[in-house]
């Protein structure tokens, strides 16, 4: 059956650019692959057809997949059989010779969307239970590792000894067994859907992909921290300690957290091409700056930064003192109110969501991404998670107890996948950036939610992140170190959100939006900005708005167990205490005055 499996590749190969010549190469193998990984990020469309009744596979994913091009513009795959079928486009930045994908090894085959960290540890171990052969992969991509941890360890210990981002699909060439899983928290996407007439089970990186082929009420989002078998269904994977009902933080110190987030970022910095910083100019992304640049020195290379804002912001202000501070190559693009007005039909078509909050928090995001691939880097690390594992938004001040503070860090990191992971990947990967994530490395969570909740308290004399700021304290400038949060809609402009909002009014009737709930029934927009996403999101995606996760009450703060002034659905109610006149960030106790 390997031989149809081959030939089928090498055609689509032909057909679309790929270089398969990989797949016919001698195989000596080894278990200790290069130290020069290749890396490819992609999108992938899979389908499992057990009755075999899905016909011409090949030129169908083939199709599909070509609606996430954008994912990866480099080449195109197939790998498929009489009951299943996989495709891949990739985006290759070295080594374009090897990690074609699918990934056909001798018996079973690979599509796989994202980066395995520790994917030499996890060949280590293979080879340490089952001997060298079982670990034997003929390149050195990070992918090659999946295949033989999948056969060795099961599906269960499978997932959990893999450090990264990813999501995929493995697949038996015999057509008997196959596996779909997703990242710990949802850094990268993965949906799935049904077509019930045929059996066929379907999965793509993108929603895009399956319009047209399973009926709305059949696409669902893969959940994060799971994995799906034909036999067994989905079932989770990912159960942290820290999750469980009667675990309490009780970790007075947060040198354990700053160590797992040392590791991270170096280990984050699997590149032969370079890694930069986006750099929001908050205290998250200048502390991975500020571990980040020393191992960039070591390296022999430089620092590239990239922020995103109006001029005179709180961002763009406090981005130029952390690039000074860290000496790197730092690049900003300086938006108007009516650019981004102008983006949003693309921002929402790549974000596959209408939820208000999300959307006005992607569009800087779409900027940000579309200059760092104008200055030819491919890879970035982010400060995203932080706020997650140590209460940054400004609506925890007034948490009631610690208590409800960490159950509120639970229900809100529960919700990454379809928010901050959401917007970080679409919007990167829109550009063929591949936007990488050092506070959401599974130790790192771990560390920093066993910190004791007590300390994550704001109050009057302590701001938030409160421990976060304290361990980087002689090091980040104080000037940023303590400036007051800003979710990202606010901190690139203190007034872009109001003027997007109404010239979003201005484009939607008020006989339009008299008719919003009988259109719309279910999440009925509540005001004209949230009636023209909805109504671009439908004309990309029809009937597929219960795919979108959409905030209780309307923005994060409305599902809090407390009430909080702080943000409406609107957004933030206060943006004044952002940065004062004169450029003095206010509500940050140790606070100093900033220069442009």
């Amino acid at each position: 059956r390997g031989r149809p499996v081959l030939a089928v590749s090498l055609t689509f190969a032909i057909i679309f650019g790929a270089d398969f010549s990989a797949l016919f190469r001698g195989r000596r193998a080894s278990p200790r692959p290069s130290a020069r990984a290749p890396l490819a990020w992609c999108g992938l469309v899979a389908v499992s057809d057990p009755r075999g009744l899905v016909g011409d596979k090949a030129e169908l994913l083939a199709r599909l997949c070509e609606r996430v091009r954008h994912r990866g513009p480099d080449g195109a795959g197939y790998a498929g059989g009489s009951t299943w079928g996989l495709a891949h486009r990739r985006l290759a930045i070295m080594d374009p010779l090897h990690g074609q994908q699918p990934l056909v090894r001798g018996d079973g085959a690979a599509v796989a969307n994202g980066e395995i960290y520790n994917f030499r540890e996890v060949l280590s171990a293979v080879a340490g239970e089952h001997g060298e052969e079982a670990a034997a992969v003929p390149t050195g991509s990070d992918s090659e590792a999946l295949l033989p941890a999948w056969r060795a360890l099961g599906a269960h210990r499978f997932c959990n000894i893999l450090n990264g981002m990813f999501a995929f699909v493995l697949q038996d060439c015999d057509g008997k067994k196959m596996i779909a899983a997703r990242d710990h928290c949802g850094i990268k996407p993965l949906y799935m859907g049904s077509t019930p007439e045929n059996g066929a089970t379907w999965f793509s990186s993108e929603l895009k992909s399956l319009v047209g082929v399973c009926e709305p009420a059949n696409v669902r989002e893969f959940p994060p921290g799971h994995y799906w078998t034909p036999e067994g269904g989905i079932q989770r994977w990912y159960a942290p300690q820290w999750d469980d009902a009667a675990f309490v933080p009780s970790e007075r110190g947060a040198q354990n957290f700053r160590a797992a987030l040392s590791r991270a970022v170096r280990g984050q910095l699997m590149s032969d091409v370079g890694v930069g910083l986006l750099l929001s100019g908050g205290v998250d992304s200048a502390v991975v700056g500020e571990l980040m640049a020393p191992m960039m020195r070591e390296r022999g290379e430089s620092l590239r930064t990239f922020t995103i804002g109006q001029e005179g912001s709180p961002d763009v202000t406090a981005a130029r003192l952390i690039a000074k501070h860290l000496g790197t190559d730092h690049h900003e693009y300086l938006f108007t109110s009516e650019e981004a007005f102008g983006i949003v039909e693309q921002v929402i078509y790549h974000l596959e969501t209408y939820e208000p909050e999300l959307v006005r928090s992607a569009i800087p995001n779409f900027f940000l991404a579309r200059l760092v691939a104008s200055h030819g880097c491919k890879t970035v690390l982010t400060g995203e998670g932080a706020d997650e594992l140590f209460a940054g938004y400004l609506y925890f001040r007034d948490a009631p107890s610690a208590s409800a503070l960490y159950d509120e860090l639970r229900r809100i990191f529960w919700h990454l996948h379809n928010v901050n992971c959401q917007r970080s990947d679409r919007m990167s990967m829109a550009h063929g950036v591949e936007a990488r994530v050092p506070f959401l490395c599974p130790d790192v969570i771990a560390a920093a939610m066993g910190i004791d909740a007590e300390r994550k308290l704001a109050g009057d004399e302590r701001p938030e992140k409160a421990v976060l700021r304290e361990l980087f304290t002689g090091e980040v400038p104080s000037e940023v170190l303590w400036r007051t949060k800003a979710m990202q809609c606010e901190g690139v402009g203190k007034t872009w959100v109001a003027e997007l909002q109404a010239m979003c009014q201005g484009a939607v009737t008020d006989e339009e939006f008299a008719g919003a709930a009988a259109r719309f029934p279910s999440n009925p927009p509540q005001s004209k900005e949230e009636y023209l996403y909805r109504q671009l999101f439908e004309k990309h995606f029809p009937k597929l708005d219960a795919s979108v996760q959409v905030w209780e009450g309307g923005c994060r703060a409305g599902g809090a167990a407390w009430k909080s002034d702080a943000y409406t659905r609107a957004g933030l109610v206060d943006t004044s205490q952002l940065m004062a006149e004169g450029g003095k960030f206010r509500a940050a106790p140790q606070g100093q005055a900033l220069s442009s």
